[in-house]
C-alpha cells in the first residue's frame, strides 16, 4: 500500500484576469510585481498553479496524498482568496483542500470583523498566517513593513483575540526573532502554533548554530509545532546530506510528535519534484533519525489532521 501523506502547506492560485482573487506578487515586474524570490525563478511562479497542476505533482508511486492545507499565498483580499479555495474545495472529488490557513494582519482595525467571517461563513479556514520575517541585514529578505509585530501591544491584542476564536496560528519568522516568538508562545499555552519551514534557515551553514539557538527557544513552547517544509528554498542544488542536518536537528527539539510534513509547492517545486521532497525527507527521519512506522505516521499525516482540525 502507497504511503499515505497529508501536505500541511501548500499554495494555489489562479492569475486568470477573470478571478476576483489578485496577487500583487505574481504580476509583472512593470505592473509592480516582485522582481525575485530567494527560492529561485520567480517568472516560473507567474503562471497558475490550480488543483490540478498540484495533484498532478503530488501523484506518484511514493506517496498517496488523502489530505492537503492551503496556506495563503499574500493575495490582495484575504476572504476573496479563502472564498475562492472553498469554491475549490467543494467542487473537488477528493475535497482539496481540507484545510485553509487565511492571512490577517493581527494589528489591523479590522480583525475583528475579519476573524469574525472566517469562523461564521468559512468552514475550512482553520488558522491564519501572518508574514513576520525581517532581516536587519538585507532589505530584500524582510516580507513584512516592520519588524516589531511580535512586541507590539496593538498586535499581541489581535494575537489574544485570533486566539479566542480557537484558530491556530503560523509563524514564519527568521532566527533572530525567535526569542520575541517564543515568548508570545509562552504567553498563550493552550494556543495552537506552527513554525513554518523548519525556522527559515536563510543563512544556511553560515549560521547554523544560530538558527539551533533560535529554534530551541521555540521547541521549548510544548503548544509549537514545526512545519518540515521549506528547506529547498535555501538550498537550490539540495542533497540529502545538505537538508539532513536541518531535519534531524528539528526531530532531536521537537519530537517526532511536533513535527509534520509540508511541500511549501509550487515554490519548492522550482528546485524538487514532490515525488523527490517526500522521499529524502521520508529517508531522513526513517534511515538517519531511525524513526519507526508510527512516528514516520506522525509527521507525514496524523499531525497535520490533528493540527488543523482536518
Amino acid at each position: 500500500m502507497a504511503f499515505e501523506i497529508v501536505d500541511s502547506h501548500h499554495h494555489l492560485w489562479s492569475l486568470s484576469s477573470s478571478n476576483r482573487v489578485k496577487y500583487n506578487w505574481l504580476k509583472p515586474v512593470s505592473e509592480g510585481g516582485a522582481p525575485e524570490h530567494l527560492a529561485g525563478d520567480i517568472n516560473l511562479l507567474k503562471q497558475d498553479y490550480l488543483l490540478e497542476n498540484y495533484l498532478r505533482d503530488a501523484t506518484n508511486p511514493s506517496c498517496h496524498l488523502i489530505k492537503s492545507v492551503h496556506v495563503q499565498a499574500e493575495a490582495s483580499d484575504s476572504i476573496e482568496e479563502v472564498k475562492f479555495l472553498e469554491q475549490i474545495a467543494n467542487e473537488s472529488s477528493g475535497g482539496f483542500p481540507h484545510g485553509i490557513v487565511a492571512h490577517a494582519n493581527l494589528a489591523s482595525p479590522e480583525l475583528p470583523t475579519l476573524l469574525e467571517t472566517y469562523t461564521r461563513d468559512y468552514p475550512r479556514v482553520k488558522g491564519v498566517r501572518q508574514l513576520l520575517n525581517w532581516s536587519t541585514t538585507d532589505p530584500r529578505l524582510s516580507m513584512t513593513d516592520r519588524g516589531d509585530y511580535l512586541t507590539d501591544k496593538t498586535w499581541l491584542d489581535g494575537f489574544q483575540l485570533l486566539i479566542s476564536h480557537s484558530l491556530s496560528f503560523d509563524f514564519h519568522v527568521y532566527p533572530s526573532q525567535m526569542i520575541d516568538a517564543s515568548k508570545v508562545a509562552r504567553q498563550y499555552p493552550n494556543a495552537i502554533l506552527i513554525l513554518d519551514h523548519c525556522g527559515l534557515p536563510v543563512d544556511g551553514q553560515k549560521d547554523f548554530d544560530g538558527w539551533k539557538e533560535g529554534m530551541k527557544h521555540m521547541a521549548e513552547q510544548t503548544n509549537v509545532i514545526c512545519k518540515l517544509s521549506g528547506l529547498v528554498m535555501f538550498n537550490h542544488t539540495w542533497s540529502k546530506e545538505i537538508l539532513s542536518p536541518y531535519i534531524l536537528e528539528c526531530l532531536r527539539l521537537f519530537t517526532p510528535k511536533r513535527c509534520m510534513f509540508g511541500s511549501n509547492f509550487p515554490v519548492d517545486k522550482l528546485n524538487i519534484t514532490y515525488e523527490e521532497l517526500v522521499n529524502v525527507y521520508r529517508d531522513i527521519a526513517e534511515n538517519d533519525a531511525g524513526l519507526s512506522k508510527d512516528e514516520l505516521n506522525l509527521i507525514f499525516k496524523e499531525n497535520a489532521i490533528k493540527t488543523y482540525r482536518l
